[in-house]
């Protein structure tokens, strides 16, 4: 008897521990119709994660319906994806808060983006408004001058002083967006506000239009207002690399670990060595696979030099397609695992939507180039 009361109330509590933690998670009902096309999954995905080494598959059934429950610890900037679109290299990601127990989409083939409707989401009603100004503010007068420059290109007047006069208009244009872009979020220190301030983060490493020190203001306006939330760590990872990442700058420390479980850390591999080259890549990323295996045949030359490399495996999602890597590719220096952003070294370097990077450094963790070619490597090193 004693038996039967102590394990009744062992499932009672059992029960309460499991609805607890399903409690902790909020829930939204994703539901929706594709219209005029044959897509059979559509992918979900924070918008600060790479959909390479996230997302999660919802599938669409035979008359066009989806449903999917979500559930998540933070309300922020999700999106859709159809798979054929990503599969083709062209996408165009449909974004939305999960701010709603119902969220209902009705979603067209890519050429009719503007036509989607998604009930339930204000990040998309402030989405399209934010588009259509942008649209009607620039987008006429950079179309026009795009064209002419496509027809300066076909005719091979690309070296024409009206062909670099066209690209100069061109670009004074992104350069009068992204300034707009960044005044018009100071009336928007909101949810939408901050997902578009984290995407002019991710692409200011390869524009260089603002001062950092401008963007830290900005960070701090939204981290006041929205603080306890995940975007206030990208901020700062991302803000740290666009101070960082440069060259003449520090190197970004991190640990991982190889295919036997040891733990390197970046700081301790460097102070070993006179130089190191840090070899970030993705199985998926042909450039910096040919780039890594360009190594293959100066490696000792390099080692002679005083050089170690160091590189991370990253853009996988499991352990089965890091030891796959490791087992194809076969290079002769350590390799490292970054399975699903877990030490989030892409995201410290400001490069998540990119396949990786190559960074030289010397011992004392000062940059001393980034993506150098094989010949400024051997010229750099024998200079010095």
């Amino acid at each position: 008897m004693s038996k039967k009361i102590f394990f009744i109330p062992g499932i009672i509590l059992l029960i309460m521990i499991l609805s607890c933690d399903k409690n902790d998670k909020n829930i939204s009902y994703l539901t929706g119709k594709v219209v005029d096309r044959n897509s059979e999954i559509l992918i979900l995905k924070k918008s600060t994660q790479d959909f390479r080494n996230s997302g999660l598959e919802i599938k669409i059934d035979e008359n066009g319906f989806f449903n999917h429950e979500m559930q998540f610890d933070f309300i922020e900037v999700y999106e859709l994806i159809f798979q054929d679109e990503l599969d083709s290299g062209m996408w165009a990601p449909i974004q939305f808060l999960p701010e709603n127990d119902t969220i209902k989409f009705t979603l067209y083939p890519i050429e009719k983006f503007e036509e989607n409707t998604v009930i339930g989401s204000s990040l998309y009603e402030e989405e399209t408004i934010y588009n259509q100004i942008i649209k009607n503010k620039y987008f006429n007068t950079y179309n026009i001058l795009n064209r002419k420059k496509d027809s300066l290109y076909k005719i091979g007047q690309i070296e024409s002083d009206s062909y670099q006069s066209l690209t100069d208009s061109i670009n004074s244009i992104i350069t009068d967006v992204s300034n707009f872009e960044l005044r018009y979020l100071k009336s928007k220190i909101n949810l939408f506000g901050y997902g578009k301030f984290l995407e002019i983060l991710r692409v200011e490493s390869d524009r260089h239009f603002f001062d950092v020190d401008t963007l830290k203001k900005y960070a701090n306006l939204f981290h006041k207002k929205i603080p306890d939330h995940p975007y206030n760590e990208i901020a700062k990872l991302r803000l740290d690399a666009l101070s960082n990442f440069k060259v003449g700058g520090k190197y970004i420390d991190f640990s991982a670990r190889d295919s036997l479980g040891k733990i390197y850390t970046l700081s301790k591999f460097i102070s070993q060595n006179e130089f190191t080259l840090i070899d970030l890549w993705a199985p998926w990323c042909g450039p910096c696979i040919k780039k890594s295996k360009s190594m293959f045949s100066i490696y000792e030359e390099l080692s002679n030099s005083n050089l170690e490399i160091i590189g991370v495996i990253g853009g996988i999602t499991s352990e089965e397609q890091y030891l796959e890597a490791l087992k194809k590719y076969n290079y002769p220096w350590v390799q490292l695992a970054e399975i699903s952003d877990e030490n989030k070294i892409w995201e410290k370097h400001n490069i998540s939507n990119q396949g990786g990077a190559q960074i030289l450094v010397d011992k004392t963790g000062t940059i001393l180039a980034i993506n150098p070619e094989i010949s400024e490597l051997k010229q750099f090193l024998t200079k010095i």
